[in-house]
Formats: structure tokens, C-alpha cells, sequence
């Protein structure tokens, strides 16, 4: 009965007999292995109840793999050849390697083409438009997942993932985004500081997302900066008046406090809002990268920075900008030579990253032996001499060096090094003190591929852009793409109007040498002298140091004090601040959430009567000022008192902190300078004080708005 039942369906129902069929062909017999091998998925046909009666799932759940596939030889030679995971060596050596170790190994080769097949055929798949058009080509695994439950789910499925943030961010991703949007309805970011995931680092954000294939139109809640899930629950459920928290909590812990104030609603204009911050000019809304908003007042800020009416890409003519030297191809070419020294010439000082920090060009310099980017020395900028340079860790390798620096694309006849230029730190620390660090460097220097730097047409357009960048408002900006390299973000940053207070600050931290006379003298304004702090009483400031500015570059003309320079950043930020019509609130807001590491460092950073630090947390400031607990085998320490020596001991920040009267003699040998290293004595007087930047951001706004008024 069954031969004449299955005769019937060959016959009259055109029914296939698949085995016999395989067995015929070999072809087939090859695709039945390889799907038997890689288990293929056909949901409609598996699931085909759940399909026919309801269109798909309701409800779909999971934890994609994290993982971009890729060819990875390594991950199969290494386990019979420790060298190609352990070791980087050149192709040539490389080719012999592969070579020597198939021969030691025959059976190894059959496993190496499989798995090569596999990777290159799987890439292929994810790859392929046809299969995934949202995706443009990425194989990151779990992109595919996210379209995939789109699809199998019915009209009011509900899909809930948890992966990285990358989707949000990818500059290429609009396409996939434009997908996300119009289904998503929580999406709740956690950084791994807690290690929620113990493999994953602790820098790595990643969210949760519930998507509704039903929702019609854009709108969705989000949370930013979570560590535990529990916070979730906490900002849903919270109904206090306490002010939002930040980033971390006042006994410097992450955050894991709810607050109402942390979700965040995000409907059509807030992505035109982001689309125009963040995105190309021209973006659709629907394909605006997501920032991350840590509370809903944030939101005010980022709408000010959008509705200024000018714009550093309005430009576009008058700048241009450039990584030039990489570390490693040019030294590969040539071009450059790894050469820790002092140099004679600007034109052979080639700085890095470190070298520079915020308003201030020559913050460090390598020591005599530098292999690791914590090899550097703050330098002391009381002691530095006129012309001095830091030292370089690379320096020209041919006499037709300078013809491979490119010209400026607003000047054929001028080479970008022939502009004083803004730079930046290429790779952003999202957990630093500050993330946006930049400076003016002067003409005749260039720098490796970690720092970008901007020349600009007239140096009025460059103090605009230095001005709004030494500011935390450009700080916070930055800090909300939640990126790790800065690429072209700093175009789309306002370009602000600047005035005289702005920019005698600006000049005053940053033209420290003779190598900015220039720019100096062509800048300067007889309204500078008229300038003062904004704190009248302070002894650790110099109540003439605007009075007594001159005309011509001086060495008096450059803030070289801690305190002094500090302060005038704190007035920078309160000065852009207002030119932005931010208020005073929105502007301490910021820095009380955004910045929880320089406001753990202000707390925890003392200051003697001359304005020098003698005591800091700061991790960036390693050298400066005394440890919190003596060296016992330091011996080059004394207590002065009225010109006495009271005391000579080892000492730390706990045996002197409570000194009212006196100085504290440090003798130190200094290898920061050319011709050294020279033994000096670094002198502290007491009594010893932190500063309060809130605080001193109010007397500040009190100040300029009664200038304003008179």
C-alpha cells in the first residue's frame, strides 16, 4: 500500500522523491552534507504552524554574538604554533613559517583550508546585500540578528536584544537605523564598569533594546550611562525632587541612583536635533546617529549648541586639516626615525598626543628613555626658558622631508606647517578627566597620526575654534557621541563670536614661548590691559597681570602659575557659556554629570599661596607636588619657617597639610630641560587650599554679566 500511495504522489501529484533524487546526483549529495554540516535555518518551513496562524512570533528574545567574522590564522596555527599568536613578523617570514609548520604537521593543512572555507563562505552570506540590504556588507553577527527577528516576528511582535552600542554610532549605519527607529521603544545603555559581563571590558557599552514591529510612529525612552539594571526600575519608579545625579555618586562610585530625569524621550525633532550635531550635512533624521544624554535638561544644552546660526563647516574654504607622519609607515618609508632628544629646530620637533593638553601646547615631555605613553614629565612652566622645546620621540629622516607635508587647500604656496594650528588627541578618553584635549601649536612643528590638526585661512578663525574648544561645553559635546576616536566630529561645532575677554584669556594660556610672538602681537589689544579675574580678593592671582600686558610677546605675558591658568579655563567656560545663551545652571550641570573625574580631582587638588599645585589625585599629573603619604627614602625635604629650617625629613601631604605659616623646601633633580638633568628646589607656602569650581563659576557669571552692564 505505501509503494502505490507514494506511486500516486510521484505521478499524479508531482510529488519528488528527494532520495532517490540525491542519489542520482552529486551536486545534491554535497549540499546535503554541507546543510547537514552547517545546519540551516528555514523558519516558515519549520515553524510553518506559527506562520500559517499568526504571521510569525510574538514575542523573540536574545544575546547575539558579539563577533564580526573574519579569517583568523592564528586562532588555528597557533594552537600547534604558539609563534603566530605571540609574535608580529613580516609577510616574507611569515610565508616560511606557514610553510615549516604544514610540513611538521600534514594533517593540519586539510583543517586550515576547511576553516578558511568556512570563514570566507559565512562572510560571503552576511555579506551579501541580497541577504541583509539593511546592513550594507557589515558581518558583524549580531547586526543580522536584529532584521532577521524583525522578519519572523508577526505585526505586533515585540523583540528584545542586548548588544553593542555600535549600531547607534556606525557612520555608515543610517541605513540599518532608519529600521531601528520606527520600531524601537526602550533602549537602556550600560557601561561594563561593574563587569556585568566578566569577559567584556570595562569600557565597553553596550544596551538593551525592545523593539514593537507595530509602532507607526518614531518615539522611544532612553536611559544613558546605566551599570546595574536595577537603575531601570529606580528612574521609572522615582519621585523625589533630589537634583539628577551624575556620572558618579559623591563618594566617587558609578552611579547606579535612579532619577525620572534620567529617561529621556526621543520622538522625531529630537533626531533632527542629533542629525544636525552629529550627523553629514543633508542626513535624514531617520539615520541620526544616537548620543548619549545622560539627563533630560542635557537635551537644553545640545539645542542651544544646534540653534547657533553659524557653523565651523560654513567654512569649509577657509581650513583644512591633517594627520600627517604615522608612526609606523613612515617610519617604514623613511620618512621619520624613532630619536628620543631634544631638537635646535621647530621644523625638526615632531610631537605626539601626550606632548599637549588642554590650552597648553608644552604639557609634557618625553624622558631620556620613552616606550610607553606614561613616559613623559609634566613640565613647569614657571622655569621653562623663552624658546624652549620638549623633547621629541621622532625627528625628519631625509633632506626632502618638508616636501611631503602637504600644502593648505586655501593657499597652494603655504604648507600647513607654515599656519599656527589647533590640534587635537586623536583617540578620546570617554573616562579622562577631559575627553576633547587641544592646543595651538606654532608654525614650523608637526606631529604623528594620533593628533589632528586644523590650519585655518586667518588666525581670528582659529582662536574661534580654540577658544570654543578649550571650553567643557565642546567637552560635553564630545563626551556625548560616546566615541573613542574624535574623526571629523569638531566640524559641526558652532562658530562662535569671540571678543576680547576671550581671547586675552586664550592667548595668555596658550602663547607660553617666543614661538608665538606672531600670533601674540597680531592679536593683541590695548582693551586687554583693562581686563581682571573675576575673583577680586584671591592672593594666589596676579591682580596686574592684565594691567601689565604688552604689545610685543614678553615672558609676563603667558599664565604660567596652576592657579592662575585654572582659572582662567574656569572663565573661558563660563565666558562660552553665555555666548552660547546657555544659563549659569546648564552650565554646572554639565560639569557636575559629565565630568566626574575633574570634579574628583578639583576636590582632591591643593594649591599653596603662589599658585602651584601642591597636592593632586590626578593621575595625569604624576610628579606634581608631594605624595599623600612620605617616601621614607626621600631625604631632600624641609619645613621653612621665617627663613629657618624647622624641620628636614621625609615628608608627604598628610604631614603638612595642616601648616598654616611657612614654606616646604623640595629639592628634586629636573631631566624636563635641555643640558639636564639639574638638580632644583620647588618651594610651597602655606597655608594650602582646593578650589571649588561651582562656586567659582558663579562669582564668575556675577562678574562678566555686571561688566556687561556697565
Amino acid at each position: 500500500i505505501d509503494d502505490e500511495i507514494r506511486a500516486t504522489q510521484l505521478t499524479e501529484l508531482g510529488f519528488i522523491d528527494v532520495a532517490e533524487q540525491i542519489e542520482k546526483n552529486q551536486r545534491l549529495q554535497v549540499v546535503q552534507e554541507v546543510s547537514a554540516k552547517q545546519k540551516f535555518l528555514h523558519w516558515e518551513l519549520e515553524f510553518a504552524d506559527v506562520f500559517a496562524k499568526k504571521g510569525g512570533f510574538d514575542l523573540i528574545l536574545g544575546n547575539p554574538p558579539w563577533l564580526k567574522v573574519e579569517w583568523n590564522e592564528s586562532g588555528i596555527m597557533g594552537e600547534v604554533n604558539p609563534i603566530f599568536d605571540i609574535r608580529k613578523v613580516t609577510a616574507s617570514k611569515l610565508t616560511q613559517l606557514r610553510k615549516e609548520t604544514f610540513e611538521n604537521y600534514p594533517n593540519l593543512l586539510s583543517e586550515y583550508i576547511g576553516e578558511y572555507e568556512s570563514s570566507l563562505a559565512t562572510q560571503n552570506f552576511l555579506g551579501t546585500k541580497s541577504n541583509y540590504p539593511l546592513l550594507d556588507g557589515k558581518s558583524n553577527l549580531y547586526k543580522c540578528f536584529l532584521p532577521t527577528a524583525w522578519k519572523i516576528a508577526n505585526h505586533n511582535g515585540i523583540s528584545g536584544f542586548l548588544h553593542p552600542e555600535g549600531v547607534y554610532d556606525d557612520p555608515k549605519g543610517g541605513k540599518l537605523r532608519s529600521e531601528i527607529y520606527k520600531r524601537l521603544k526602550y533602549h537602556f545603555q550600560y557601561i561594563n564598569e561593574l563587569t556585568l559581563f566578566a569577559e567584556v571590558h570595562h569600557l565597553v557599552k553596550f544596551s538593551t533594546n525592545i523593539f514593537n514591529n507595530s509602532n507607526k510612529n518614531i518615539g522611544f525612552k532612553t536611559i544613558a550611562n546605566l551599570y546595574i539594571p536595577l537603575t531601570i526600575d529606580t528612574c521609572f519608579e522615582y519621585s523625589g525632587i533630589e537634583v539628577v545625579g551624575g556620572i558618579k555618586d559623591e563618594n566617587n562610585n558609578w552611579n547606579i541612583k535612579g532619577h525620572s530625569n534620567r529617561i529621556v524621550s526621543i520622538k522625531k525633532s529630537q533626531l533632527e536635533l542629533f542629525s544636525k550635531l552629529y550627523d553629514d550635512v543633508g542626513t535624514a533624521y531617520i539615520k541620526a546617529r544616537l548620543p548619549s544624554i545622560h539627563a533630560v535638561n542635557l537635551l537644553n544644552v545640545l539645542e542651544k549648541f544646534a540653534l547657533y546660526p553659524r557653523r565651523l563647516n560654513d567654512i569649509l574654504d577657509s581650513y583644512f586639516s591633517s594627520d600627517m607622519w604615522n608612526e609606523t609607515t613612515d617610519q617604514t618609508n623613511g620618512t621619520i626615525t624613532r630619536n628620543t632628544t631634544f631638537v635646535n629646530l621647530k621644523k625638526d620637533l615632531i610631537i605626539s598626543g601626550p606632548h599637549f593638553y588642554v590650552g597648553n601646547a608644552i604639557y609634557k615631555t618625553p624622558r631620556e628613555i620613552c616606550t610607553l605613553n606614561s613616559h613623559y614629565d609634566v613640565l613647569d612652566l614657571t622655569k621653562i626658558d623663552n624658546d624652549f622645546m620638549s623633547r621629541t620621540n621622532y625627528i625628519p629622516n631625509e633632506s626632502d622631508f618638508n616636501t611631503k607635508i602637504p600644502f593648505a587647500s586655501f593657499n597652494s604656496k603655504k604648507r600647513v606647517n607654515e599656519f599656527f594650528r589647533l590640534v587635537y588627541r586623536g583617540m578620546l578618553a570617554q573616562t579622562g578627566e577631559r575627553t576633547l584635549i587641544s592646543s595651538i601649536i606654532p608654525v614650523g612643528i608637526t606631529h604623528t597620526n594620533a593628533v589632528r590638526s586644523i590650519a585655518f585661512k586667518n588666525n581670528y578663525n582659529l582662536l574661534q575654534q580654540a577658544i570654543l574648544s578649550y571650553s567643557i561645553i565642546a567637552d560635553f559635546f564630545i563626551k556625548s557621541t560616546g566615541r573613542s576616536n574624535l574623526h571629523y566630529t569638531w566640524e559641526t561645532f558652532p562658530l562662535i563670536n569671540i571678543h576680547n575677554k576671550m581671547i586675552c584669556r586664550t592667548l595668555s594660556l596658550t602663547c607660553l614661548t617666543i614661538h608665538y610672538k606672531e600670533l601674540y602681537e597680531e592679536q593683541y589689544k590695548k582693551e586687554f590691559t583693562s581686563g581682571s579675574w573675576t575673583k577680586k580678593d584671591d592672593p594666589r592671582l596676579n591682580h596686574n597681570f592684565f594691567t601689565n600686558l604688552t604689545p610685543t610677546w614678553k615672558r609676563a605675558v603667558a599664565l604660567r602659575t596652576d592657579y592662575e591658568r585654572r582659572q582662567a579655563l574656569v572663565e573661558i567656560d563660563v565666558l562660552v557659556a553665555q555666548e552660547l545663551k546657555l544659563t549659569l545652571e546648564e552650565l554646572k550641570t554639565i560639569y557636575r554629570i559629565q565630568f566626574p573625574v575633574l570634579k574628583q580631582n578639583e576636590n582632591e587638588t591643593f594649591y599653596d599661596m603662589n599658585g602651584r599645585i601642591v597636592f593632586t589625585v590626578s593621575k595625569g599629573l604624576t610628579g606634581v607636588g608631594l605624595p599623600r603619604k612620605a617616601d621614607k627614602k626621600a631625604t631632600h625635604y624641609k619645613i621653612v619657617i621665617d627663613g629657618e629650617t624647622t624641620e628636614e625629613k621625609p615628608l608627604g601631604w598628610e604631614d603638612i597639610k595642616d601648616l598654616q605659616t611657612g614654606e616646604i623646601h623640595r629639592t628634586i633633580q629636573d631631566d624636563t630641560m635641555p643640558n639636564g638633568p639639574i638638580e632644583r628646589t620647588i618651594i610651597y607656602k602655606a597655608p594650602f587650599a582646593k578650589c571649588d569650581r561651582e562656586k567659582d563659576y558663579e562669582i564668575a557669571w556675577a562678574e562678566f554679566e555686571k561688566r556687561d552692564t556697565l
